[in-house]
């Protein structure tokens, strides 16, 4: 299979072959369009050469996601096991969720019930995008809390 540059020098030797082609106003538009030609060979070889570099990176970045996938998604612990290559997770009996009425849209929203200690946490109804809850909500609920028992503690 022949180049883009030897098919570039072929037609180069065949106009400067002919010398009716090199006369004129023809052998002026051959040769800038053979010019032209000779820079777009360059940028095909240019275009080559990355496109090799990204195939090569690309190709680096799939062998470490496979890595990373091994590791995180086929390790065995005791909370999940592995059959026939497929994860299957387990709830543990202590999860349990926590169902929020969206003040927006009236839609039930489910959530870990871990969320509720957790600092600078947010969840968000999927269906309005409105906030269902925040993390000081609950420690507002828990002052009021302790304020109740300290007044049930005074009486």
């Amino acid at each position: 299979m022949e180049t883009i540059r030897e098919k570039i020098a072929y037609l180069r030797g065949v106009i400067d072959g002919d010398p009716s082609m090199t006369e004129g106003r023809s052998g002026f538009l051959f040769t800038k369009v053979l010019q032209i030609l000779d820079d777009l060979a360059d940028e095909v070889e240019d275009l080559a050469r990355a496109h090799e570099e990204l195939d090569e990176y690309l190709q680096e970045i799939d062998f470490d996601l496979a890595y990373l996938e091994d590791e995180l998604f086929l390790a065995e612990d005791e909370d999940d096991h592995v059959d026939q290559g497929r994860v299957h997770w387990e709830d543990s009996p202590g999860d349990s969720l926590v169902e929020v009425e969206c003040p927006e849209c009236e839609d039930i929203v489910t959530f870990d019930e871990d969320f509720l200690f957790d600092e600078g946490v947010q969840v968000r109804c999927p269906r309005c995008d409105a906030v269902v809850f925040e993390s000081s909500d609950f420690d507002e609920l828990d002052q009021l809390f302790q304020e109740d028992a300290l007044v049930e503690e005074e009486d």
